[in-house]
């Protein structure tokens, strides 16, 4: 699937036809592949991207626990050792299909100079479980598991990433100068972190998550929003259903 990327003011920058079907491969990228490159180059992607998304749907249907190098040989129809060479042992291969997907869906096509960006990116995360209910869930339930540092090492790579994208918008005036983004970024994923894992333990309405979701970013951004930041400021209060006070 090619994907051309097109300007949206409601939702920053995203392509057309942007799919949120975690079983299926995520294409690539503009670009990501040079074009220059040799055919087994792209063929060798296009196998890697098979087998992350069979690993995928082996976490929404048995779970982190069920997931192993010959289960997933198995279900995506490569030998095990092409497994290993492709997407490396199984924590690894975990770690890389539950990113990508996160990635495609997250924090990638969002553009820092918009000051609503972190309430685009809420909202299609939480599209993201709103399609794949179930692989979200078993994602998150890896944090009562012998695999929670999986989970960990997932959520500071989203601590990184975000932090990336704050320190473009306190260059731009969104965010205040004299705060500590890092410290931001960490707060609002161990947050939104703790909200998801307690969804997936307890099973309460996705508007719930939502409402719960917004009203805690709100909170944390209260006290980083520069002038440029008011945008910010009432997406995540109209989107989140709650009042300004």
């Amino acid at each position: 699937m090619t994907m051309a990327l097109a300007a949206n003011p409601a939702f920053g920058i995203l392509p057309f036809g942007l799919e949120y079907d975690a079983n299926a491969p995520v294409p690539a990228l503009p670009n990501a592949i040079d074009p220059a490159c040799v055919t087994s180059r792209i063929n060798q992607r296009a196998r890697r991207a098979a087998i992350l998304a069979a690993i995928r749907k082996l976490i929404a249907t048995e779970g982190c626990d069920g997931v192993t190098v010959r289960r997933i040989a198995e279900c995506s129809g490569h030998a095990v050792q092409t497994i290993y060479n492709l997407v490396g042992p199984r924590e690894t291969a975990i770690t890389e299909a539950i990113r990508e997907y996160s990635a495609y869906v997250g924090m990638n096509f969002f553009d820092p100079s918009n000051p609503q960006a972190a309430a685009d990116i809420i909202d299609h995360q939480l599209l993201s479980i709103e399609h794949n209910p179930e692989f979200c869930r078993q994602v998150c339930l890896m944090y009562f598991t012998d695999s929670r540092h999986i989970y960990y090492t997932f959520r500071d790579s989203q601590i990184r990433r975000l932090d990336t994208l704050l320190r473009r918008q306190q260059s731009l005036g969104v965010l205040r100068k004299n705060v500590d983004l890092r410290m931001t970024a960490s707060q609002l994923m161990v947050y939104s972190g703790a909200l998801m894992v307690e969804w997936a333990d307890r099973d309460f309405p996705l508007g719930e998550l939502r409402q719960r979701l917004y009203a805690g970013y709100y909170n944390i951004f209260a006290g980083v929003i520069d002038a440029m930041g008011e945008p910010l400021r009432s997406a995540l209060a109209s989107r989140g259903v709650m009042k300004l006070n």
